[in-house]
């Protein structure tokens, strides 16, 4: 069966046509798309979607309905994370994307938004004889998961305990709070970067010794980046390993550059270039406080995860 997997978040339209292997445990991906209408624009200053994100979430779904239609997709799977959860028009919006589209739309609790982002983000990464964690930076919120005991086969990620904790600090979300001046000044990052340490005190569970996995655009990106692409290569970019040296050094090299710049670094810059800075901060501020060296690069996440969940 072909299922298409749609992830809305407060930046990105993501989704996933892929069909599951039940014998090999493999997905095979038939199309991943994105768009970045940035729906939650106004996410930290005004809990209400405006009208316009509604509209361009039905254009943009109407489209999505087109391409699953003409790749013979049995089924549409659609969720939402942070900033519809936190919005207080969210019934408006779920209301008009199923008159104007017929997709019903999951709300996603933040446990659960961790718990299949993770799934997603290690399903093709699994045989390790450590346990993973995971790191989703999203727009509105990020969400740190991980696992009792490390994780052999895909099935093990339906029965063994996972927790996770999400967080409201995103790229977006930080953005338009302290650093949406661009270059940022010097006192708006350490006030960006006392919010988030503040956040970071809200995990309470052990990921010491744990191999680090990020997910989501932010860290898409800074892969990108890091390897100098122009344009954007999932295949080169999935599985890269990023040391905080690195991490560091990237960011170092955003902060001074004039918003265009940034815009003329590659394709993967459209619709992000003015939360890519937030963004690799909270990352460095994570790394940092819990002492991960490296991080490791994967494409997938929260659509990959909510497709397994379905199909499992």
């Amino acid at each position: 069966m072909i299922r298409s997997t749609i992830d809305i978040g407060t930046n990105t339209i993501l989704m996933l046509i892929a069909e599951y292997d039940k014998q090999t445990g493999n997905i095979k991906t038939i199309l991943d798309i994105q768009r970045v209408p940035r729906l939650g624009k106004g996410v930290d200053s005004n809990r209400n979607i405006l009208p316009e994100s509604i509209q361009k979430a039905i254009d943009i779904l109407e489209e999505y309905n087109d391409i699953s239609e003409d790749h013979d997709s049995d089924k549409i799977t659609a969720t939402a994370t942070s900033f519809i959860r936190d919005s207080h028009n969210k019934d408006e919006f779920i209301n008009a994307i199923k008159l104007n589209t017929g997709i019903e739309i999951e709300i996603l609790s933040g446990d659960d938004e961790a718990k299949w982002t993770y799934a997603g983000g290690v399903y093709d990464k699994l045989g390790s004889n450590s346990r993973l964690t995971t790191i989703d930076i999203g727009g509105g919120s990020t969400e740190i998961t991980t696992s009792a005991n490390p994780i052999g086969i895909i099935s093990d990620l339906l029965t063994q305990k996972i927790t996770g904790r999400s967080m409201n600090i995103g790229s977006v979300r930080l953005n338009e709070k302290y650093l949406n001046n661009h270059p940022p000044a010097f006192d708006d990052i350490m006030n960006a970067e006392k919010f988030i340490n503040e956040h970071l005190a809200e995990i309470d569970f052990d990921i010491s010794g744990t191999e680090l996995i990020g997910v989501a655009g932010t860290v898409t990106t800074l892969g990108a980046i890091v390897l100098g692409l122009d344009k954007f290569d999932a295949h080169k970019v999935d599985g890269l390993n990023i040391t905080f040296t690195e991490i560091e050094s990237v960011l170092n090299r955003l902060i001074p550059m004039p918003i265009e710049e940034l815009y003329g670094m590659g394709d993967y810059m459209t619709g992000r270039a003015d939360i890519v800075i937030p963004g690799i901060l909270i990352l460095k501020c994570f790394m940092r406080k819990f002492g991960f060296d490296s991080l490791k690069v994967s494409t997938k996440g929260l659509r990959y995860g909510v497709f397994l969940r379905d199909v499992i």
